[in-house]
């Protein structure tokens, strides 16, 4: 049976959720930590935005630049292989919103990682992260992807403030359907586990991209059920509990405060 890539029910939800995010905001150019297989991206450009992508992955910058290949070439997407910590290509370079999903819990200096990615951003502008949330919920996915730690509400909010940022809002995101996919995902993982790579660092190269049947591949005939119509209650259920603890994922909101006078 041929597989292709789709996005799970989940990424239909995180996608929205950072929407619902960035689309209160005044942003014309951005800055994504992380880009995975490009997906985020490439809607925040359908919107009209311009953008930056960063990775430290060949496979996920690979992926991307297919995927953007027209979007690079019209000069409204620059691509950079590069670690955050090193990320340098134009002192000038400032962004009004910089983000960064699922990636933060990966890096062994969270605090100094979002004071990397704030350094790109102009005085006032904003900064979106998600993270796996929920401690009591770690799993056999963390311990196959790279994860060091899953967050509390709590715990990222401190880590935000400590890294000198205001934070204006944490919510919870794909609630339902990422707490009843767990179980299924874990099961999924699990038994492609032999193909994880053999380090921290190797599992992180490809967390977001990786091919799991059934998780992150599905046959053709999904498309009638994975897209954005079909999902649509599920998207708009999420809403009833951003405010709740319950997410396997958790988004934050911030700003970076304003130089002063």
């Amino acid at each position: 049976m041929k597989m292709v890539r789709m996005d799970p029910p989940g990424s239909y939800c995180h996608y929205a959720a950072a929407l619902d995010f960035i689309d209160r905001l005044h942003v014309q150019r951005f800055l994504e930590v992380g880009v995975g297989d490009g997906g985020l991206s490439q809607r925040l450009l359908a919107r009209g935005l311009r953008g930056v992508g960063v990775d430290f992955s060949a496979a996920a910058i690979a992926l991307t630049r297919e995927r953007m290949n027209v979007e690079i070439g019209a000069g409204h997407y620059a691509l950079f292989q590069q670690d955050l910590f090193d990320f340098n290509p134009d002192l000038s370079l400032e962004v009004d919103l910089a983000l960064s999903m699922m990636v933060m819990e990966h890096v062994a200096d969270d605090v100094g990682f979002i004071r990397a990615l704030s350094r790109h951003v102009k005085p006032g502008g904003h900064l979106l992260l998600s993270v796996p949330g929920r401690r009591d919920r770690w799993s056999v996915e963390d311990e196959t992807v790279g994860h060091l730690r899953r967050y509390d509400r709590a715990d990222l909010r401190r880590v935000v403030t400590v890294a000198g940022l205001d934070v204006l809002a944490i919510r919870s995101v794909s609630v339902p359907v990422a707490n009843l996919l767990q179980r299924v995902g874990n099961f999924l993982v699990k038994r492609n586990a032999r193909l994880a790579p053999p380090t921290q660092r190797g599992q992180t190269e490809v967390s977001g991209i990786r091919e799991i049947p059934f998780k992150t591949v599905f046959p053709s005939w999904c498309r009638v059920i994975l897209n954005p119509i079909a999902l649509a209650p599920l998207i708009a259920l999420q809403r009833v509990f951003y405010d709740s603890d319950l997410g396997l994922e958790i988004m934050a909101l911030a700003r970076v405060p304003s130089r002063p006078a």
